[in-house]
């Protein structure tokens, strides 16, 4: 089907050459760089730095740290080899390489070593690196074509999960395209035409007001009364049988209820789709106040043709079956509930807004060819003078042709549009400056246009394609201005469509899409749930939103006076006066360990199983998300430790072992001591000064829920925790708070990890050792803002890299 070929995917394996407005060539690059070290060494300062300070440790039978460097190959263009020198260019610039003696080198001679081999580093990695075209990822498609035709459309089970790579789905070399994502694009194409179009006829409207008590359902209600039904229990859901609605399409509900037997608010759970054919999801969480009746309007959308609702007590019994006679805990009590919809206009608006003033029934081919030219500029996000309507004119006249009517014809023309790679990838000409005194036109450094510039930072920010004003500045080729686009910026930022970046960096950073990997031990944690689980999901972004609206300084995310809290958040971290569900900036009490994200819940469990903890997978986890630094896997010959539930053995016990091997002490230096600071935190984010554990602890006589005093928790206390622990440079902590500090002292080291991984992810490629110097650069950058995160968001914009092809 004309571009919508999946050998289009050959776009992105190739490193393009741009030239006539962008058309891609193919320019392959063979470069053999080597590294001669030692023996034949091409640089003298390097070999003799090596053959006087490090050979001693790492040659032989028995080479210190498995680092043999008579037999490290001198291939730099061998990745791995490559990672190798670049550790131990690592280990020389912090000091742990050569050890300390009377022999150790001066530091002037530290440093030109250093200089010397970070040159050779960063030439071969320069030297082999491939331009990629990038496709969008599934969420940038997602927000593609909802900004572009005007509508919501759910494509979240069509197109695949995307190949993360360096902790984003951002990164065009993960993101190449195979023959069967192709075809699951011809899907999604479908299902986004069929929202733009909407349906042929008006679809039957409903304003229905039910009563549960009246519906096939009632039996599962808690008790009957003369108005409404009650739920007691928090074990079971009140579903709306015998009522359904067709989907895909919105709905609005208005809820009559309150909360009974209680001076305090309940909270009500309203989940959709629980037919049975589609797992069933969280419409909203809703604080009901007791008293009078409390009318809750919410909208969700059914996406199945028999969708129906159901209602759920938060923290109600722990059984399904009450004793409503004696029972006197709170309960939600439910009257009348109206269902309108669906809400979606007919015709639809992005029908109306695709046709323009065509009349369909008298269409022609010509017709199309205009509306083509009236969206291909937007939807391929360039200039009108570098788009072709001819192929998807192609696809229309042979729909026509065969007899097909003409919205038929035009639909196979945007189908073809939303497969084109010009749509799917984000092709980036460059730009042609001419040198001072050439006339070759040969340009000083390569950039991207300003069209390409204009698309690089809305899917930086808004995770879409530019608006009217980007695409205007990028026409008159002022967007690359320094001034315009600290406004650019600063405008996106303060744009509601800023969120998504907020959401979609902060998720992957902090591993938040992770949540739901493991689900906790319900008889270990039996307060864990799915309120627990939004708000966790919910703190982190607001925390991540806060900051960067505010300009505060990234070291908050390390320790922060401040937390972003609703009411049950605020109670399991036992912080008293906050209400409400909406997440509020709280200040935290003075001796509390809560404060930046490594003490957050969302954090804290995503870093741990459903039953355990562990300090070596937490305090990895800590150096892999958090800094970007991952540490190297264990040797073959150590065998993983696998903590006992049992409590019998602590894992510190066990990783004193550990630290005894020689090749396994040098990396535990640094994975232990946040492990063991976090220790004080379970696996779902509460603080705790004791394992719970499944048996073989002490009995704890904590009732389950208040209204049940003799079912006590099914846990046993275990032994206690213990947080202390000494920091690589040998600092000792007492706790987490002491741990913090810690990180916080070292201001340079997170600013420049965060900074690189902000980075990587608006420019959607891997960094390596050759960009040092810009991030480094960077971050230095914004010291007098005290390293605000807008402000390291304004840097990165700025930087030389972020127009680079």
């Amino acid at each position: 089907m004309g571009n919508c070929q999946p050998s289009r995917n050959e776009w992105a394996r190739v490193s393009p050459r741009r030239r006539d407005h962008g058309r891609i060539g193919v320019c392959v690059t063979l470069v053999a760089v080597t590294f001669a070290w030692v023996a034949d060494a091409a640089e003298p300062l390097q070999q003799a730095y090596l053959q006087q300070h490090c050979i001693a440790c790492h040659a032989g039978d028995a080479p210190e740290s498995g680092l043999d460097l008579t037999t490290l190959s001198t291939h730099l263009d061998d990745a791995e080899v490559h990672r190798r020198w670049v550790d131990l260019y690592d280990r020389v610039a912090a000091g742990t390489m050569p050890p300390a003696s009377e022999t150790a080198p001066e530091a002037d001679e530290t440093r030109r070593f250093l200089e010397s081999l970070g040159g050779e580093l960063s030439r071969a990695e320069t030297a082999h690196r491939e331009v990629l075209l990038r496709r969008l990822n599934r969420d940038e498609y997602i927000h593609t074509v909802r900004d572009l035709f005007g509508i919501e459309v759910d494509l979240s089970t069509t197109l695949p999960d995307d190949t993360v790579e360096q902790g984003f789905d951002t990164t065009a070399s993960g993101l190449s395209l195979s023959p069967d994502q192709m075809l699951l694009y011809l899907e999604a194409a479908d299902l986004v035409l069929d929202e733009v179009f909407g349906p042929e006829k008006a679809p039957p409207q409903i304003r229905e007001t039910l009563n549960i008590r009246d519906l096939r359902s009632s039996d599962t209600a808690d008790r009957i009364d003369d108005d409404g039904v009650v739920l007691f229990s928090g074990a079971k859901s009140l579903p709306m049988y015998g009522f359904a609605v067709r989907g895909p399409a919105a709905y609005r509900l208005t809820i009559h209820a309150k909360a009974i037997q209680t001076e305090e608010p309940v909270v009500m759970q309203v989940e959709g789709g629980v037919t049975g054919r589609i797992p069933g999801h969280t419409a909203g969480f809703f604080e009901i106040p007791p008293g009078e009746v409390t009318t809750i309007e919410l909208i969700d959308r059914a996406v199945e043709s028999s969708d129906t609702f159901a209602f759920r007590l938060h923290n109600g019994f722990p059984w399904w079956s009450v004793d409503t006679a004696t029972y006197q805990g709170a309960g939600l009590w439910l009257g009348d509930i109206t269902i309108e919809g669906p809400l979606e206009p007919w015709p639809r608006p992005s029908r109306q807004a695709l046709l323009g003033d065509v009349d369909p029934s008298h269409g022609s081919l010509d017709d199309i060819k205009q509306i083509l030219l009236r969206h291909l500029p937007r939807a391929f996000r360039r200039p009108a003078d570098r788009v072709s309507p001819r192929p998807y004119l192609d696809l229309a006249k042979r729909s026509l042709d065969a007899g097909e009517s003409f919205e038929a014809a035009l639909r196979h023309a945007i189908k073809g549009v939303l497969c084109a790679a010009e749509f799917l990838f984000l092709e980036e000409p460059l730009a042609t400056p001419r040198e001072p005194g050439h006339e070759s036109g040969r340009p000083r450094t390569a950039t991207v246009d300003d069209v390409a510039l204009a698309s690089r930072l809305s899917y930086f920010l808004w995770r879409s394609l530019p608006d009217e004003e980007l695409l205007s500045l990028a026409a008159s080729n002022t967007l690359h201005h320094a001034e315009v686009l600290t406004q650019q910026v600063e405008r996106m930022l303060d744009d509601e469509k800023s969120q998504r970046f907020v959401v979609s960096f902060t998720d992957q950073w902090l591993r938040l899409r992770d949540i739901d990997f493991t689900v906790p031990n319900d008889q270990l944690y039996p307060e864990y749930s799915q309120l627990l689980r939004q708000s966790m999901l919910d703190e982190t972004r607001a925390f991540f939103g806060e900051i960067m609206q505010s300009n505060l300084s990234v070291q908050t995310f390390l320790d922060s006076d401040f937390a972003m809290l609703n009411r049950p958040l605020a109670e399991f971290y036992g912080i008293d006066g906050v209400e409400g569900l909406a997440m509020q900036r709280v200040p935290l009490p003075a001796d509390s360990p809560r404060g930046g994200v490594l003490t957050q819940a969302s954090v804290l469990k995503v870093s741990a199983d459903g039953t355990r903890t562990s300090p070596v997978l937490r305090g990895a986890w800590i150096l892999k998300h958090l800094y970007g630094t991952p540490s190297p896997p264990p040797p073959p010959s150590v065998t993983a430790i696998e903590p006992d539930i049992r409590g019998a053995t602590t894992i510190r016990e066990q990783l004193a072992r550990h630290r005894d091997h020689a090749s396994c002490a040098s990396c535990h230096k640094a994975i232990d001591p946040p492990g063991f600071a976090l220790e004080c935190f379970d696996v779902i984010g509460g603080q705790r000064d004791w394992y719970r554990v499944a048996n073989g602890g002490e009995h704890v006589p904590t009732p389950l829920h208040p209204e049940s005093p003799n079912h006590h928790v099914r846990y046993q206390r275990g032994p206690a925790v213990d947080t202390t622990g000494q920091t690589p440079d040998g600092q000792s902590f007492e706790n987490v708070r002491d741990y913090k500090q810690w990180l916080v002292d070292d201001d340079a080291a997170f600013t420049r990890a965060l900074t690189r991984l902000l980075l990587s992810y608006a420019i959607g490629r891997r960094l390596g050792f050759a960009d040092r110097a810009e991030v480094d650069r960077i971050a230095d950058s914004t010291a007098d803002d005290h390293h605000g995160l807008r402000s390291i968001v304004h840097a990165v914009v700025a930087s030389p890299m972020f127009r680079q092809p």
